[in-house]
């Protein structure tokens, strides 16, 4: 079976100040593939890109991706730039970033299984993260409603210093390799991602 996993999102899935250019994404797909499971990974993360940017591309990003007869996993992570402050604007209100995630999450689960991750904290800007965290609970609320699984990393990472630590150093916003590693981590530790790559391994 042809697998394809397509990772879709902003800078953090990008691996945006990884020094090993590998990011989580990177780290979670060697790690996948040192297990012995026979996929193909692509990294669809553009830094910088909202929710609106992501809606507006993911599709015919993926469409070029995806031959007759495979098999596709998305895994989605959004949300930072949205709560961004640009000339005393949010970038992207909460409502339409759920109005787009909804659109986003929906189009996707139509063409295969779907895996969302919560985007990561913001080390330099507490106020940020609050509106981050508000966007999650309503981006988890939406996947809770269509048994999309989901995972979140906020509040964690917000609490461990190889992320905060490292993005504070760096540019405010994105770790080096000890934060992706403590990213990674996380979410392969988890029993939600253990439980949403299973029925890709076993073929």
């Amino acid at each position: 079976m042809d697998n394809r996993f397509l990772f879709i999102g902003d800078s953090f899935v990008n691996g945006t100040g990884d020094p090993e250019a590998l990011g989580w994404v990177g780290r979670v797909c060697a790690a996948t593939q040192a297990s012995g499971a026979q996929l193909t990974f692509y990294n669809l993360g553009i830094r910088g890109d909202t929710t609106t940017l992501i809606a507006q591309r993911w599709q015919q990003e993926v469409t070029s991706r995806l031959p007759p007869g495979s098999r596709v996993g998305f895994i989605f992570s959004f949300g930072a730039n949205d709560v961004n402050i640009i000339e005393g604007h949010q970038r992207v209100e909460q409502s339409e970033s759920l109005d787009n995630a909804k659109a986003i999450l929906t189009a996707a689960q139509a063409m295969g299984p779907v895996l969302m991750i919560g985007s990561p904290p913001i080390a330099d800007d507490p106020s940020a993260n609050r509106r981050l965290e508000a966007l999650w609970l309503g981006i988890e609320s939406l996947c809770h409603g269509r048994n999309i699984p989901c995972i979140p990393t906020l509040e964690t990472l917000v609490n461990t210093p190889g992320w905060m630590e490292e993005a504070i150093a760096n540019d405010g916003a994105h770790p080096g390799a000890m934060g992706y590693q403590a990213l990674a981590n996380l979410v392969m530790e988890s029993q939600t991602w253990k439980n949403w790559i299973s029925p890709f391994l076993m073929t």
